[in-house]
């Protein structure tokens, strides 16, 4: 029920929102994926950079180099990218227990926070992902993509159903993972090309996204956090 409440609103957005389409970051580059620490029956892999098309097999090939039997969590700091790429990465996370952590004083800007909810505990088998008190969780939401032109309303159909695509694959993504579908939210914000909506601890930890508090080294969980 939950779902589909997020799912109407996010239509009845989208229907008045026009000639409008969700912003798929273009940029070139790809991620720079390398394992940091590797011991001890632990892992600690760093993806860093733009996410790109591709990224996903990379990242398996260098995870899947390591030891079946360790316990791997990814340190995020991207920023950028394609959103489905980051998708099949938290996907490929999600279903081989790999952790996720944005480290202090990193970003985490979209499409990068779909990798990050895809995190879950390698012994617990629960959601596991956690941000740094001084970490930055970023999103950038739809953006005016229309020409000086007069728009038919064939237009505006296409664009809606093309938005509603968009907005649906995200919705699944985060449902087949037991994210929080309020995340959906900071995807029907209408921003500039190069505007990004940052979110506080706070509003973090109501997403279900822990947060370690640096000045005290506390990990405070969130609320309610998704089975």
């Amino acid at each position: 029920m939950d779902r589909e409440r997020s799912m109407q609103r996010a239509m009845a957005m989208f229907a008045v929102a026009g000639a409008f389409s969700l912003l798929a970051a273009t940029q070139a580059g790809a991620v720079d994926i390398k394992v940091l620490d590797d011991k001890d029956g632990k892992a600690t892999v760093l993806l860093s950079g733009t996410v790109a098309v591709g990224d996903g097999l990379k990242v398996r090939a260098t995870i899947g180099a390591l030891a079946a039997s360790k316990a791997v969590t990814v340190q995020l700091d991207s920023a950028g990218g394609n959103r489905n790429e980051a998708m099949s990465i938290g996907q490929f996370f999600h279903r081989n227990r790999i952790a996720t952590v944005i480290p202090a004083k990193t970003r985490c800007i979209a499409p990068c926070p779909l990798i990050l909810v895809g995190g879950v505990g390698p012994l617990s088998g629960k959601a596991s992902y956690v941000k740094y008190s001084t970490a930055s969780i970023g999103f950038t939401g739809i953006v005016l993509n229309y020409q000086d032109k007069s728009y038919t309303a064939a237009d505006l159909d296409g664009a809606v159903v093309g938005i509603q695509r968009d907005i649906l694959l995200i919705a699944d993504y985060l449902h087949d993972v037991g994210a929080d579908m309020n995340l959906l939210k900071y995807y029907q914000s209408v921003l500039k090309s190069n505007e990004t909506r940052y979110i506080s601890n706070e509003q973090a930890l109501d997403l279900g996204i822990a947060v370690m508090f640096e000045e005290t080294g506390q990990l405070i969980e969130p609320i309610a956090r998704r089975p």
